[in-house]
């Protein structure tokens, strides 16, 4: 069976007590949990960055000035 789902922005949490209460009394509509975003220590976003070839390498600080015009 195939479902067509829907996403929710709501801004006041106020509210959503009485929306899920709305939304459950509904035949045929379920609440799925929400997702959260894993969170990435910065070593490892740093590492991403690196196999994503987004860093640059100067040897030394003059070259890193000259790159940027000073």
């Amino acid at each position: 069976m195939l479902m067509t789902q829907i996403t929710l922005n709501v801004e006041n949490k106020a509210i959503l007590p009485h929306l899920k209460k709305i939304l459950n009394a509904i035949d045929g509509v379920t609440i799925a949990p929400a997702k959260r975003k894993k969170r990435i220590p910065g070593i490892e976003e740093a590492f991403e960055d690196v196999r994503a070839g987004k860093i640059r390498h100067y040897d030394n600080v003059d070259d890193l000035f000259r790159s940027i015009g000073i």
